[in-house]
C-alpha cells in the first residue's frame, strides 16, 4: 500500500502532554474519539480539555481557533443525499456560542455554508440559476428578496454572529455555487475575490500574531492560506466568455466520458480519475504562483502555515470524488515547505478523513460535516495549536486527535524547561 493511511485512518502523535503540567499521554489514552454530547468535549484525557479551563499560571496553547465544515443549511424538512445519507438542514447556533465563550482567536469556515436545494425554484420561489454553469437568471426582479439562498445564508450569518472575537475566516463551495454569484458570495462572506482574466478569483491570506504570553524561542506567527479550489470550475462560470471555465471544460472532456449530460457521474471512471466530476475544480495558475510566494515568505519571517480549502489536497485524505482537480500540483508545492505547512485542513467530504503524508510530516485533516449529525448533536471542532504539537477537540460527530509538529524543526528548548 506504499505505506498509504486509509481515508478514514487517523494517527494521533506518540507522545501528548496534558495542558498546565506537561504530563505525557501515551497513543492508547489519545485515540480518536467522538463526543456525542453537543456540549462537552472529550473527557477521556486532560490533553483535550477546554483550553478556557486552565487556572492564571497554567502554559496556554499559542492559538485556539474553531472550525466548521458542510453546514449545508436549508429551510427544508430533514433528508437524504442521492447516495442515501441522512440529512439534517437545521442546526443551532451552538457552535457559534462556544467558540466565544472559549473566545477562539478565529474561526475557519470550510465551505457549503447552505445547500443547493435553496435554489429550487418551484419548491421555495427564488433564482434559477443555468445547470451547466452559467449565470442565467429568472425573475431577475426576486434575486434581493426571493432568493432563498440568500436568506438562507443571512439565517447563518446571523447564528455565527453570535461569535465576535475575532475574524470569521470563509471559503467557498459547490453550494455557494449553487445558490449565489461570486460578487454575491464576497458581499456575504467577505471573501476578498480578484479578477483574473475576467474571472473572479478568491483566495486569500489571514495572520495570528503569537500571543505575549507565549513568546519564546519555538513561539511563531501564524498564518492561514485560503485556497480557492473552485478557481477552474464550470460553475458560475460563462460558458461564452470564461477562459476558466474553457479550461475546465477540456479537463473534463478529456478525463470524463460522463460529460458533458451527466458532468456529475464518476460512473466508470478508476481511481483517482473519480475526481473529475462537475461538483469539483481545480486551481489556477496564478494561484499556484501565489501559493509558492505566500510559503516563501513566511519562511522567510519565520511563520508557519495552516492551509485551507473546501476541497481535499491530499489523496489519502479523502475520497477520490472530492479531490481537487490538479492536486498532485498543489501537493508538490507543499511538500517543498514542510519545515512550515503544519496542516492543510478541508471539508467536502462529509465522513471527514485524515493522513500524515509521509514524505513531508504535513496533517492533512478532512473535517466531518455538520450537516449529517441529527440534533441536539452539533459537530464542528476547537483546535490547539501548541510549540510541539496541534490539539483538534472534536465535538459531536468530529474526531478529536493530537498531530505532532516534528516535521517542522523548531527550536524547543524554551518549551522543555517549562515542563
Amino acid at each position: 500500500t506504499n505505506g498509504r493511511t486509509s481515508p478514514l485512518a487517523r494517527r494521533t502523535s506518540s507522545l501528548a502532554y496534558d495542558n498546565g503540567s506537561k504530563k505525557k499521554y501515551s497513543r492508547q489514552d489519545l485515540r480518536r474519539q467522538r463526543s456525542n454530547s453537543p456540549a462537552k468535549t472529550i473527557s477521556t484525557t486532560t490533553a483535550l480539555e477546554s483550553s478556557s479551563s486552565l487556572s492564571n499560571g497554567e502554559i496556554k496553547p499559542l492559538y485556539t481557533f474553531g472550525v466548521l465544515a458542510d453546514i449545508q443549511y436549508a429551510p427544508i424538512p430533514d433528508g437524504y443525499s442521492y447516495g442515501g445519507n441522512p440529512r439534517y438542514y437545521r442546526h443551532s447556533e451552538h457552535a457559534a456560542k462556544h467558540f466565544q465563550e472559549e473566545k477562539v482567536q478565529c474561526v475557519v469556515n470550510l465551505g457549503d455554508i447552505v445547500d443547493g436545494k435553496c435554489a429550487d425554484v418551484e419548491r421555495w420561489g427564488g433564482s434559477v440559476r443555468d445547470g451547466r454553469g452559467g449565470e442565467e437568471i429568472i425573475q431577475e426582479e426576486k434575486k434581493a428578496s426571493g432568493n432563498v439562498g440568500h436568506e438562507a445564508i443571512d439565517e447563518v450569518l446571523e447564528a455565527l454572529s453570535a461569535y465576535k472575537s475575532g475574524n470569521i475566516l470563509h471559503t467557498y463551495g459547490n453550494h455557494e455555487l449553487y445558490n449565489l454569484s461570486r460578487r454575491e458570495i464576497s458581499q456575504k462572506l467577505s471573501i476578498p475575490f480578484k479578477i483574473e482574466n475576467g474571472d473572479l478569483v478568491g483566495y486569500y491570506d489571514h495572520l495570528l500574531n503569537v500571543p505575549e504570553h507565549r513568546s519564546s524561542v519555538s513561539s511563531f506567527n501564524l498564518r492561514f492560506l485560503v485556497i480557492d479550489s473552485y478557481d477552474v470550475c464550470l460553475l458560475d462560470r460563462c460558458a461564452e466568455t470564461s477562459p476558466k471555465r474553457q479550461t475546465a471544460h477540456e479537463i473534463l472532456t478529456k478525463h470524463n466520458p460522463n460529460y458533458p449530460e451527466q458532468e456529475n457521474s464518476p460512473e466508470g471512471l478508476a481511481g483517482l480519475s473519480k475526481r473529475f466530476v462537475g461538483f469539483n475544480g481545480g486551481v489556477d495558475t496564478p494561484q499556484m504562483e501565489w501559493l509558492e510566494q505566500s510559503l516563501k515568505m513566511a519562511r522567510e519571517n519565520n511563520e508557519k502555515v495552516i492551509v485551507c480549502s473546501h476541497q481535499p489536497i491530499h489523496p489519502d485524505s479523502t475520497w477520490p470524488t472530492c479531490l481537487i482537480w490538479n492536486f498532485d500540483e498543489i501537493l508538490a508545492i507543499l511538500r517543498t515547505y514542510d519545515d512550515v505547512v503544519i496542516a492543510s485542513f478541508s471539508g467536502h467530504a462529509h465522513k471527514g478523513g485524515y493522513v500524515r503524508d509521509e514524505m513531508s510530516g504535513i496533517h492533512f485533516r478532512t473535517f466531518e460535516a455538520m450537516l449529517e449529525s441529527p440534533e441536539p448533536i452539533s459537530t464542528y471542532a476547537i483546535v490547539d495549536v501548541w510549540e510541539d504539537h496541534l490539539v483538534v477537540r472534536g465535538l459531536g460527530d468530529c474526531v478529536s486527535d493530537v498531530y505532532d509538529l516534528d516535521h517542522l524543526n523548531l527550536d524547543l528548548k524554551s518549551v522543555h524547561s517549562q515542563a
